[in-house]
């Protein structure tokens, strides 16, 4: 059936008894911009609707849904079959109908979605077996002022998955080595020897060799390098 046939041969039926598209909305019961949109062939009417038009303008279901008064026996009987067969279409063949005029964007969409679901499983799994070090990893350093000569830690995570620890003054690498969390505790491995260091709040304190705590106060959260580049360490 063609909307568009079908809106102009209401809105000459229409004509033909003088209403106005508001006057056929008061007796259909609707708004005249309803009225409009059929006439237009914007919108369909369901099926009540025409059955309600065809008595108020006195013409068949079949005539209204070809756009056109049917003369004879004949082509009443052939519009009728051709309209039974459009109703009986099958869900089957309206899909079709509906991926050759939409299918490449329906296809692009599933793609889409289909790369962010799987690049959100791999970001899950990532994050399960590489899990944050937010709270310990950064720079610490005994002074908060830069230009003053002070010993610097850095803790990072490295791409390895490695908590990687450094320790180094100005132009002067010192060591390098690995560090494990187990609460406030920081397990530390360097140098063949491992040490606790208790971080406290933003602070990290380590002992040196005669058990007294030196405070490392964190200056960033990201690994900073001041005059030292991680090559300058050795393994």
């Amino acid at each position: 059936m063609d909307q568009v046939k079908l809106g102009a041969f209401v809105a000459q039926l229409r004509r033909e008894r003088g209403w106005t598209q508001e006057e056929l909305g008061e007796r259909l019961g609707v708004t005249n911009k309803t009225v409009s949109r059929w006439e237009n062939g914007n919108y369909m009417p369901g099926i009540e609707m025409l059955a309600l038009m065809g008595r108020e303008f006195d013409v068949s279901l079949n005539e209204l849904l070809e756009g056109r008064r049917l003369d004879d026996e004949a082509e009443f009987r052939a519009a009728a079959d051709k309209n039974l067969a459009s109703a009986m279409e099958s869900r089957l063949d309206r899909f079709w109908k509906w991926m050759e005029r939409y299918g490449a964007y329906a296809a692009l969409v599933f793609a889409l979605c289909c790369i962010i679901l799987m690049l959100s499983v791999g970001l899950r799994r990532y994050k399960q077996l590489q899990p944050g070090d937010t709270r310990t990893a950064g720079t610490y350093c005994t002074s908060q002022n830069p230009w003053e000569l002070g010993e610097y830690i850095v803790l990072m995570k490295e791409w390895d998955g490695v908590r990687a620890y450094y320790r180094y003054r100005q132009f002067e690498a010192l060591e390098r080595g690995s560090y494990e969390i187990n609460g406030d505790v920081v397990t530390i491995t360097a140098a063949g020897r491992s040490f606790d260091a208790i971080l406290k709040g933003d602070c990290l304190y380590v002992a040196d060799g005669q058990g007294e705590l030196t405070a490392f106060p964190k200056i960033s959260e990201h690994g900073a390098f001041m005059n030292v580049d991680e090559e300058d360490f050795e393994e």
